[in-house]
């Protein structure tokens, strides 16, 4: 059975082809394609049940694995043995080829070594009911590392939807690929041709890199195991955060929310202006316009321009401020902030404008692929004691519905 990264490839370049072809003067050339779209559609639905049921199979050993060692999976030894000559052993080494094979099958380059998509879906303690069988530790973590993930996105907080244990790329259907229409009993439905893979979720391989002490590495703390891991969610949080709202879409980046062609705009003048109640309520009213207002309804900016809210009035002299109460309720929706939210923007004179986004978060689109491949050198940092990794991972985000979305980029700010 063929990859399905490689049926994936074969299966877009003959729809591609398929396509090209005039139906009326290459009939025969066009029924053979279809044909072999077919073919390739049912090899690709065979491969991804067979990759399910690989992984499902993943989750077993891996939950094996830690039942017989009697412990749950170590990131501290993990890091710890691939800085050391001796390399990995035991549960961690297992677990790492369990990686290799999983990016094998995904079609995945390895830099390093694996830590496979089954201990990010897996709890620490797989079997916490019984002190014997790793119970004792499951305080090392209590949740899923894509759960903590998740947890730890502002996108997520706001509705964004997040996907894992991706294969190939993701066509995204879309509601604009629809038509729905009125017909009497015999009319012939008009249909206008859907582009299914309109928003498409592709595998854009991101690090995460940084050092730890030689000495940290030693413990085997549960505290230690439990700040490690913190270090490298809240890293990779703020590096798909920044992604999804700023994401260039150049140089291996993803496209951003504020980069994305065809959300609203709302503007506040040619140089620029301080944030005003009838421009936050011009957002809602910009998606309101593409019937867009449905789903996970959210506002997000940064820190400058939630202080500048909480003391601008809505209307001069009426003591009510654009941003009050529990501050995390504008206009009605939710409205949650970030320093990653870009406070540099130029527009004219003014250099460091900030922006202020409101949409549909449930239409940002969030992909990750496979585990975790870490790259551990212990060599050139070793004169401070220091061992330098670096994390790889493979992950997207897509808003797949520009509409949803409207966004001021020209704001001023006090701060």
């Amino acid at each position: 059975m063929r990859k399905i990264f490689e049926i994936r490839k074969d299966l877009s370049a003959k729809i591609a082809e398929v396509k090209a072809l005039d139906p009326k003067q290459n009939a025969e050339a066009v029924e053979k394609g279809l044909k072999e779209i077919k073919a390739l559609s049912k090899e690709l639905e065979q491969a991804q049940q067979i990759e399910a049921a690989e992984q499902l199979a993943a989750d077993e050993q891996f939950n094996q694995m830690q039942k017989k060692a009697g412990r749950p999976f170590s990131i501290v030894k993990f890091f710890r043995e691939l800085a050391s000559e001796k390399g990995l052993t035991g549960l961690e080494a297992e677990a790492a080829e369990l990686g290799a094979k999983e990016y094998e099958r995904l079609g995945l380059s390895v830099t390093g070594a694996v830590i496979p998509s089954a201990y990010l879906r897996a709890a620490a303690g797989q079997n916490a009911g019984t002190a014997a069988e790793g119970g004792n530790l499951a305080e090392t973590m209590s949740n899923r590392y894509v759960e903590q993930l998740k947890e730890r996105l502002v996108i997520a907080s706001l509705g964004a939807t997040v996907l894992g244990d991706l294969l190939g790329t993701v066509p995204v259907i879309t509601r604009s690929g629809l038509t729905a229409g009125w017909g009497a009993e015999a009319d012939t439905a008009s249909v206008t041709k859907a582009n299914f893979a309109k928003a498409t979720l592709t595998p854009h391989r991101n690090f995460v890199a940084g050092a730890v002490t030689k000495d940290l590495l030693k413990q085997t703390s549960a505290d230690v195991e439990a700040m490690l891991l913190e270090m490298l969610l809240t890293a990779q949080a703020e590096l798909i955060d920044k992604a999804a709202i700023a994401g260039t879409g150049q140089n291996d980046q993803p496209t951003g929310i504020l980069n994305t062609a065809g959300i609203g705009s709302v503007v506040m003048g040619t140089n620029g202006g301080a944030i005003t109640w009838p421009k936050v309520v011009a957002l809602e009213s910009t998606v309101n316009a593409n019937n867009a207002n449905r789903g996970k309804m959210a506002y997000l900016t940064n820190a400058k321009v939630v202080g500048d809210m909480k003391s601008t009035e809505r209307s001069q002299g009426n003591g009510r401020y654009l941003l009050d109460g529990d501050f995390k309720n504008l206009n009605g929706y939710k409205i949650d902030w970030t320093n990653l939210v870009p406070s540099n923007l130029t527009k004219g004179s003014a250099t460091a404008c900030s922006a202020l986004i409101f949409g549909n978060f449930q239409d940002l689109f969030v992909g990750h692929w496979g585990g975790v491949d870490i790259v551990v050198d212990p060599y050139t940092s070793a004169k401070k004691a220091e061992v330098e990794f670096v994390l790889n991972s493979w992950d997207d985000v897509k808003v797949v519905e520009p509409k949803s979305f409207a966004a001021i980029k020209d704001l001023t700010t006090n701060a």
